[in-house]
């Protein structure tokens, strides 16, 4: 069975499809983005799984996938053909092949497929995450959820209840891009910074109880200023962490670009959080001397 995939969902276009399904050789469903829910978990056998909620079928379910109509879901196609190539299910068209990443979808689509540590998330269009408490209750509350299109804390959640997960969802598009993830506990979270592919400096900024109180806030402080903000020298980084770091930013092939981690010390795992490519020179003062001379010493190697 194939699956075409396709933004125009209307009644017309579907009952279309249905009546063209009728005369094909091989069966097939039409559906449209939105419908796809994306599974990452890097402990597991298979790190990437991708359900069709219309159908309650799996990408690795169909023998080919059409990617058709993309203009105004390219984040989700783009997904779903680094996902086909990790389960080995022929698609077209393949010029979605090695597509650039543009949110934390996409991101998460390469770092799972290649075996990058990562929380375990469940991403796709808001359509799709409200239709996945299920496999939500499988992860556990408290969850992360945020928007894949977003940084700097924009959309960003911690939530303990589905209820709070509708809640901060109600307000935004049906195809809005989102990542529900496992909450990991931690003190802080690292950043290490890239150029030619290589680490050029290392920033931990510990975890602070927010002055604010705003519990949904409560997994992430970046004060103004960084106040919380220390810069470590690159061999005392723990090992673990440079390596994943280096995994992440070559499964996005940056040569260019920031990684935020967290790290857990007993177990010695580290979960990729964000693979930035814009080293925020302007906007962020922290460190600003380290970061400008990383971006000079940098800028020269390429060509």
């Amino acid at each position: 069975m194939k699956l075409i995939l396709a933004n125009n969902q209307s009644a017309k276009f579907r009952q279309f499809y249905q009546e063209l399904s009728s005369k094909s050789q091989e069966s097939f469903e039409y559906a449209g983005y939105e419908s796809l829910l994306f599974e990452f978990d890097t402990t597991a056998v298979q790190p990437v799984v991708v359900r069709n909620l219309a159908s309650s079928t799996g990408l690795g379910d169909y023998s080919g996938v059409y990617l058709n109509g993309y203009l105004h879901t390219y984040e989700l196609a783009a997904a779903t053909a680094t996902c086909c190539q990790a389960l080995a299910v022929p698609f077209v068209n393949r010029e979605l092949a090695d597509a650039p990443s543009l949110s934390k979808l996409t991101a998460y689509a390469k770092l799972a497929a290649a075996g990058v540590s990562l929380p375990r998330s469940l991403a796709g269009s808001k359509t799709a995450l409200l239709g996945a408490e299920q496999a939500a209750e499988a992860i556990g509350f408290p969850l992360v959820l945020k928007r894949a299109d977003a940084d700097r804390g924009v959309d960003n959640y911690k939530v303990s209840t589905w209820a709070e997960v509708q809640k901060f969802l109600e307000p935004h598009e049906p195809r809005s891009l989102w990542l529900l993830q496992e909450f990991v506990a931690n003190d802080g979270f690292y950043l290490v910074s890239f150029y030619d592919q290589q680490p050029a400096f290392c920033i931990f900024r510990s975890l602070e109880k927010r002055p604010d109180g705003d519990a949904s806030k409560a997994h992430m402080f970046k004060p103004k200023g960084g106040a919380n903000a220390s810069l470590i020298d690159l061999p005392d980084v723990p090992a673990a962490i440079i390596a994943t770091c280096q995994r992440a930013v070559d499964a996005l092939n940056r040569q260019i670009g920031s990684v935020d981690c967290l790290y857990d010390r007993a177990s010695g795992r580290v979960h990729v959080l964000e693979v930035n490519y814009n080293p925020q020179l302007v906007t962020i003062t922290t460190f600003k001397d380290t970061r400008l001379q990383a971006f000079l010493d940098g800028i020269s190697k390429i060509g």
